[in-house]
């Protein structure tokens, strides 16, 4: 079976995460609206480090089902895109693992972000291999993608779970 035949066949898988990584994206700006303070220079490093980190991901997995989406015959583009994402993937969890080291704030610690990196380098590492084994034409572990897509959904879901809990938080400060 062709590359072109095998990837037509996660068409309706690409579809659905492209879908939700957008839709997420825009409900993560929706949360962070509702607190700006979040983002704002002098807000919580930590909880500016994990929005980042999330949108980051998101667009990610954006770009991941675009490009597997795009007609082509070969694997080339495939490979080449999960090779750069790998790439600036392990670069993107080393400097937040360096923020959490000089931040001072209490709830986004080293632990706590080496805690947080952990799924995103094993995704990232996956898409380095799958990148990797793409470039050369092999294409027996399409179905890797599989799971750098569940490792990074995951993920971003516990992120976007925490800042609105942080959000709700404030809130609640601020109301007494």
């Amino acid at each position: 079976m062709s590359f072109a035949d095998q990837i037509e066949t996660w068409q309706a898988f690409f579809t659905t995460v492209a879908g939700l990584a957008a839709t997420l994206a825009g409900l993560l700006f929706v949360g962070l609206g509702l607190n700006p303070r979040i983002m704002a220079p002098n807000g919580p490093p930590g909880m500016r480090t994990l929005a980042a980190q999330t949108f980051h991901h998101f667009l990610v997995l954006l770009v991941i089902a675009l490009i597997a989406l795009a007609p082509t015959e070969t694997t080339r583009p495939l490979a080449t895109t999960l090779l750069i994402v790998g790439a600036q993937g392990i670069v993107r969890v080393v400097l937040d693992l360096g923020r959490a080291r000089r931040a001072r704030d209490p709830q986004w610690g080293l632990l706590q972000a080496a805690a947080r990196s952990a799924w995103p380098a094993v995704a990232y590492a996956l898409c380095l291999w799958l990148g990797v084994d793409l470039w050369d034409g092999v294409t027996a572990a399409l179905g890797t993608l599989v799971a750098v897509v569940i490792l990074l959904l995951v993920h971003v879901s516990i992120n976007c779970w925490d800042l609105l809990a942080a959000i709700g938080a404030q809130a609640s400060v601020r109301s007494e």
